[in-house]
């Protein structure tokens, strides 16, 4: 075998591990991989900006605040929720949020049946 083909064998391992360590992940970029019951209420903190979400079974809907922390403006600010049967519910709409401002998050989730569920906070034009 030449040096060639020993050196391209290796850059094909490498990228079969990355790809495999990629697929294992259940999470986006942003978003912390922590799994909350239904009856729990989600904390999360990105960039300053703090996501609060907890699920009320009786209107199966998400109900929660998203604040800016930071003491300038955040734009194209948006919500996602995972949930343990596979669903995605949002993204919510982008929206500015000023330094220290709150705005309130609803997710409906009727229909849907989950054991746990995950969150994340996103940024900018370019997310998902």
């Amino acid at each position: 075998m030449t040096t060639h083909n020993k050196s391209g064998s290796a850059v094909a391992l490498a990228l079969m591990i990355m790809l495999s360590a990629c697929a294992d992940s259940l999470t986006e970029a942003g978003e912390s991989g922590t799994r909350w019951n239904p009856n729990e209420t989600a904390t999360e903190t990105r960039s300053g900006v703090t996501l609060v979400l907890n699920y009320d079974s009786s209107s199966q809907r998400f109900n929660g605040t998203v604040t800016n922390t930071t003491n300038s403006a955040v734009s194209d600010v948006r919500v996602e929720i995972h949930l343990s049967n596979g669903a995605e519910l949002g993204p919510t709409p982008r929206t500015g949020l000023n330094a220290q401002e709150s705005k309130p998050v609803t997710l409906d989730a009727r229909g849907q049946n989950f054991d746990w569920y995950s969150v994340h906070v996103e940024f900018g034009s370019s997310s998902g």
